[in-house]
């Protein structure tokens, strides 16, 4: 079995803008402005689910959300089934000037592994 097949293998991404169930159901969603002033804060939103609806309970659902900036570590958001909902909001700020590298949204689901999500945000 190739990496294609197994969903702990690596991280998954959508395949294209034609999203399946199981896509829509795992990918990050990053809200946060387009473009932004260097050492400004911000707001920025991460959720999963909000393309469709993902279980929320013991045997199924997402354990922590990670949000990076190109290959830099900003935050991590551990998770609990049942008693914490698959969304992250924070305020972060931006030094270096770039256009890119993206936001990253990492959310590890425990039946279905690793998903990411992005945002390209321009840093002026």
């Amino acid at each position: 079995m190739g990496c294609e097949e197994d969903l702990f293998c690596g991280i998954k991404k959508a395949q294209s803008k034609e999203m399946s169930d199981l896509e829509k159901k795992h990918t990050p969603v990053i809200e946060a402005p387009d473009a932004v002033k260097a050492g400004e804060s911000f707001e920025v939103e991460v959720e999963v689910g909000k393309l469709l609806a993902h279980p929320n309970e013991a045997g199924h659902h997402f354990q922590w959300i990670e949000l990076w900036h190109g290959d830099t570590f900003l935050v991590r958001l551990d998770l609990t089934p049942v008693f914490s909902d698959p969304k992250l909001v924070i305020r972060i700020t931006l030094n270096h000037p770039h256009d890119d590298f993206p936001l990253r949204a990492l959310a590890r689901c425990n039946l279905h592994g690793v998903w990411e999500g992005t945002k390209s945000i321009r840093v002026e």
